[in-house]
């Protein structure tokens, strides 16, 4: 163990926690000195008063032994910082009693709790340790414009500025036909712009249904070229002419042509 045994308890200090229990409220300071860990509890309500523990070097050697190295003793304070961080304390032994004897009880669900003995203070010497933690307040606030909490100056530092009241002069521009035709045509340009960036581009499914249905017209087409090629349009041809056959009439080419034998006459000779 070193000889700065307090500096492994750096993790302790300005720490406060309110303690819930029962009907009563406590509020709890962890502060570490040079020479001490020191934890002052207040009551709050009209029977408020101020409790006082302490943990030296002395005391500290006694619990974890003089042979401790510095790297378990902080790891020992960081968790103690957790415990106290979470709201895992309570009071023990409580009594409204004055002098009564209290402790402070770190991890009182864990299985090997820690204690620590309170003291009450005095009047004279819980406004003087009151006082020096306004004092402490102060000091801070003034980093912040004298302001008592943090989160004030943290929230108006976040929460962009309020719009500026307009005047009726104002309001009347705006609100003239020149300025709502303006508005109206950089809308309208505005318009395909956003359209286009909220467009849904088509996933690769839908892009190989239309390759496929594209293909498949594309086939259709070349089976009907084929077709009419394999088929083409037979054009009705001129009707030949019949020629009569051989001995048939002239007049009526379906029957035959009748004979005429020659006449002959005898000479008058015979």
């Amino acid at each position: 163990m070193s000889s700065d045994v307090l500096a492994n308890f750096g993790c302790l200090d300005e720490l406060t926690q309110v303690i819930y229990q029962s009907i009563y409220k406590f509020v709890v300071l962890s502060t570490v000195s040079s020479d001490k860990w020191n934890i002052h509890i207040g009551l709050a309500g009209s029977e408020g008063r101020w409790w006082q523990g302490s943990w030296s070097e002395e005391d500290i050697s006694r619990i974890f032994g003089s042979k401790t190295s510095d790297k378990l003793l902080e790891s020992f304070a960081e968790k103690l910082a957790e415990t106290f961080i979470e709201g895992e304390l309570c009071i023990s032994d409580w009594s409204a009693d004055k002098g009564a004897k209290i402790k402070i009880t770190f991890g009182p669900s864990a299985k090997k709790p820690l204690h620590m003995p309170l003291v009450e203070m005095s009047p004279e010497d819980a406004a003087e340790h009151a006082t020096k933690v306004f004092i402490d307040i102060a000091v801070q606030a003034q980093s912040r414009k004298c302001r008592l909490y943090p989160q004030t100056a943290e929230y108006s530092s976040s929460v962009p500025p309020l719009p500026v009241h307009t005047t009726k002069h104002s309001k009347r521009k705006e609100s003239s036909p020149e300025s709502h035709s303006r508005r109206t045509a950089l809308k309208q340009e505005a318009a395909p712009s956003t359209s286009h960036k909220l467009a849904k581009k088509p996933s690769a499914s839908e892009l190989e249904v239309k390759a496929a249905q594209e293909e498949i017209k594309s086939l259709k087409s070349q089976i009907e070229r084929q077709k009419q090629i394999a088929s083409p349009i037979q054009r009705p041809l001129p009707a030949a002419v019949s020629r009569p056959h051989k001995g048939a009439s002239l007049a009526n080419p379906n029957k035959k042509a009748r004979k005429y034998q020659a006449i002959e006459f005898e000479s008058d000779d015979e």
